[in-house]
């Protein structure tokens, strides 16, 4: 009876240890990078987001469709993918916000000689005799940044509809 039950105690622990883990125990986010605790190996997202990049633990490395990455179709893929499409979101975000505070030092510096009323009386004056729009909403922009007009005014100064005003708008472009 003991060797009976030795034998199913011995046969019970080497199937527990021999199961699979969960793809959400076995795979685990280090970085920007999925890593498979088993094996070692590292799962980079290529920026097309439709292949991963696999770093094996001899430094060896293979490309595969994302859709045959182990984890894939699991829990770990898609907050993989959603990490990676927030980081993406976030890239462009932060590069938005330095181009319109570049835009909007360089809109400073332009201005920087002209006072206020001068600068309503030239936007006047430029929006009568049909001056580029680019160069009237610039004008605009540098107006309500100085408190000279208010943003709600924009539109009705450059006789435009509200959702067509924009106040970052990049000169150099057009120049």
């Amino acid at each position: 009876m003991k060797k009976t039950i030795a034998i199913m105690l011995t046969a019970g622990l080497l199937w527990a240890c021999k199961t699979e883990k969960a793809p959400e125990e076995r795979f685990v986010f280090e970085g920007d990078a999925v890593t498979d605790v088993d094996t070692g190996d590292k799962f980079i997202m290529d920026q097309d987001s439709t292949h991963v990049t696999v770093i094996h633990q001899d430094g060896s490395q293979e490309v595969l469709d994302l859709d045959k990455a182990p984890f894939y179709g699991t829990t770990v893929a898609e907050e993989y993918l959603q990490k990676m499409e927030d980081a993406f979101q976030k890239r462009i975000d932060d590069l938005i916000e330095q181009k319109n505070a570049r835009l909007q030092e360089a809109r400073k510096a332009r201005y920087a000689a002209i006072g206020d009323e001068d600068l309503l009386k030239q936007f006047q004056e430029g929006h009568k005799n049909g001056l580029d729009m680019a160069r009237q909403m610039d004008m605009i922009a540098e107006l309500i940044a100085r408190g000279v007009v208010s943003s709600e005014q924009a539109p009705d100064l450059l006789e435009i509809a509200p959702e067509m005003v924009d106040l970052n708008v990049e000169l150099d472009s057009i120049n």
